[in-house]
């Protein structure tokens, strides 16, 4: 009886520890429930609405459809003809002056998405098109966009030297010469049939390297590079000219004594050239320099020696440097006091040319000479002939202002000369001369 007691008490207590527990797991999730619903009565609505909510966005989801169209590729024949359309409406309306519109059909062609090798022939046009109508640095910049997507053209030389052009002439000469050189380097990698025209390009380069480090005034290094381009296989025009440049940068080297081997080899050599009167300046200026007198006299009066030129064209510049020749040579001995030297130079002067733009001054400088030699006679004579000119020669009304100015000035030289004279006469008539 008493162990029947003691097991019915066990069984008691078992239940009532399960009954406490589940108690307290329903009041948990009785809790938790009512915290949401507080939470959604909160926010203005219920479970009931946010059920609702969520059964709608799920509909709308599962009615949404995403299409998935196909690129449509484009075909390159029909885009390369598009680009030359393109192109030629472009030339067609530059050409008509209407460069606005036509950059934009330039830009069209340049816009169709898809390379073909038509976009080349597009900038190069366009580059061409700028560079006619003198917008360098338009053109500059199109040809540079050529040379960078189109990395494998057999136009790559042609580029290199058309940008090299053009920043000489805008004042990139370092730029310039960056480009000239890449022309060499792009020929290297030509094809057999390009060989010829790559060869004349890369001597045109050669020749452009050592002009432009000329106009930087690097001299030394241009007259190397004109002795490289000595040593090549010249065509007879490009040969004078290398000789022709090396003559000039010898003289302003100051190396005159080479400068006088050199000139004189090219007046043997290019007895007609259009050069040889200011060939002839620099070689009697490099005498003067080496203070060998006679033969820069001898050289001056050779090129007065009026001769006519083979070609008509360049007779205006013969003039300038038969000129600028006498008057340099001759005001230098005028200065150094060697007054019968200038006085040779300037009668030449004055023979050469009959007209008192030409004539009147050498003929002024002459009555000067006069003077300083003592033959004040002679030189009285000099500016009667500029103020009483001989028939023909212009008349006071049609004189230019400078010529004006020169016979005021032999006018009272003369009148100078003559009060000289009479007061010389005077002092002999007195007897204190």
């Amino acid at each position: 009886m008493g162990k029947c007691t003691i097991i019915f008490n066990t069984q008691i207590k078992i239940w009532r520890s399960f009954i406490v527990l589940a108690a307290i797991t329903f009041s948990f999730a009785w809790g938790s429930e009512d915290e949401e619903s507080g939470t959604t009565d909160s926010h203005g609505g219920d479970d009931s609405h946010s059920d609702d909510a969520e059964l709608e966005g799920s509909e709308e989801k599962d009615d949404r459809v995403l299409v998935l169209e196909p690129k449509r590729r484009i075909d390159p024949d029909e885009a390369a003809v598009d680009i030359l359309n393109y192109l030629n409406l472009g030339r067609s309306l530059w050409e008509g002056g209407d460069f606005v519109m036509a950059e934009k059909y330039f830009a069209s062609a340049l816009g169709v998405p898809i390379d073909v090798p038509e976009k080349e022939q597009v900038l190069f046009e366009m580059a061409e098109l700028y560079r006619s109508e003198n917008l360098l640095p338009k053109a500059a910049a199109i040809y540079e966009r050529l040379r960078d997507e189109f990395k494998e053209s057999r136009r790559l030389p042609n580029v290199f030297m058309e940008l090299g052009d053009l920043y000489r002439e805008m004042g990139g000469l370092q730029v310039a010469i960056s480009n000239y050189y890449m022309v060499l380097n792009s020929s290297l990698n030509i094809s057999i049939d390009q060989v010829e025209k790559a060869r004349d390009l890369s001597l045109r380069a050669k020749l452009e390297i050592a002009e432009t480090h000329a106009e930087l005034l690097e001299y030394s290094e241009s007259y190397r590079h004109y002795e490289l381009l000595e040593k090549l296989e010249l065509e007879p025009a490009d040969r004078m000219r290398v000789h022709y440049r090396m003559c000039n940068l010898l003289y302003e080297l100051g190396r005159y004594q080479s400068a006088v081997n050199k000139l004189k080899k090219f007046l043997d050599t290019y007895k007609l050239s259009a050069h040889s009167p200011e060939i002839r300046y620099l070689l009697a200026k490099s005498y003067e320099k080496l203070n060998r007198k006679p033969e820069a006299l001898r050289e001056v009066v050779h090129i007065l020696q009026r001769q006519s030129s083979p070609d008509t064209a360049h007779e205006g510049t013969a003039d300038y440097w038969r000129q600028r020749t006498g008057n340099e040579l001759a005001n230098e001995f005028y200065q150094k006091r060697d007054y019968r030297s200038a006085l040779t130079i300037y009668q030449s002067l004055a023979k050469y040319n009959s007209s008192p733009e030409w004539r009147w001054p050498a003929i002024y400088q002459i009555g000067l000479c006069f003077e300083r030699l003592g033959l004040p006679d002679k030189a009285i004579m000099a500016y009667q002939e500029i103020l009483t000119p001989e028939e023909g020669e212009e008349s006071d009304e049609s004189l230019s202002p400078g010529l004006e100015t020169l016979r005021e000035m032999a006018k009272w030289r003369l009148e100078h000369l003559n009060w000289e004279g009479d007061l010389v006469a005077r002092l002999k008539v007195l007897g204190t001369y």
